[in-house]
């Protein structure tokens, strides 16, 4: 018999499984991270959350994505784009990011370089993930810590993904080939008009105030700071180059 109090607290239970599975659902019904903040100076595992295809009936055949690598990077204070480079903000600002190997959807994948040797991102490909299921991408963080004389409360950094259908060029992306998460900043993976424009996904390092505390001459609640990959960056990061040959997009219009 159920007594009226443990009717109560299964129907709250109930209530509260269903807006965890509600938030969980929304959170990934985007391509976003797992573990989107962290506090700065923790080193992380974390996954890109692959969350849905192209629609009904299609599967993501490759994944790519671009970290910004804070050389030409775009530089926001509160909104406001600012010059000045990607370090004034983040320390250790450079290679921040690597791959974590795992084939168990895609067989095929590689990390991507700068001229320096920094991972600015990493691509994946050669396997199927449905339209209906999540994907986990794996890659780890290293502890990244925020500039103690900068008066950043938080540091978001913007990275630019792409979710592919069909191995299309260019001239071929549209909702039924690829889902493009990535920032409007004029490259050629920016996606007007498609499906996610300019919703790209975002890892935030927010400030250990105990141990950082903000310097004299800040506000209070400190300046929030986002770094953007150029449109330079994604022209030249965003391609899939395969074997030493451009995967995708394909050449040609």
């Amino acid at each position: 018999m159920i007594r009226p109090n443990q009717f109560k607290l299964s129907t709250q239970a109930a209530l509260v499984i269903a807006l965890l599975l509600g938030a969980s659902q929304s959170a990934f019904s985007h391509t976003r991270l797992e573990i989107p903040t962290v506090v700065e100076g923790v080193r992380a595992s974390n996954n890109v959350v692959i969350g849905h295809a192209c629609g009904e009936g299609s599967n993501v055949v490759a994944h790519t994505a671009v970290f910004p690598d804070g050389v030409d990077s775009i530089i926001k204070v509160d909104g406001a784009e600012v010059t000045g480079s990607a370090s004034d903000y983040v320390t250790n600002y450079g290679n921040l990011n690597q791959k974590i190997m795992n084939h168990s959807v895609f067989a095929n994948e590689d990390e991507k370089a700068d001229a320096a040797g920094n991972v600015v991102g990493y691509w994946v490909e050669g396997g199927k993930n449905p339209n209906h299921y999540n994907t986990y991408v794996p890659f780890r963080s290293t502890a990244g810590f925020i500039e103690p004389s900068s008066c950043a409360s938080s540091v978001k950094v913007v990275i630019a993904v792409a979710d592919i259908c069909k191995i299309t060029a260019a001239s071929g992306f549209a909702d039924t080939t690829v889902n493009l998460w990535t920032p409007a900043v004029g490259s050629n993976f920016d996606g007007p008009g498609l499906h996610g424009f300019n919703s790209p996904a975002t890892i935030t390092y927010t400030r250990n105030l105990e141990t950082n505390p903000l310097p004299e001459g800040c506000s209070e609640a400190g300046s929030t700071v986002e770094i953007i990959p150029s449109a330079a960056q994604l022209n030249r990061d965003m391609p899939i180059v395969k074997k030493g040959k451009q995967f995708w997009p394909k050449a040609g219009h």
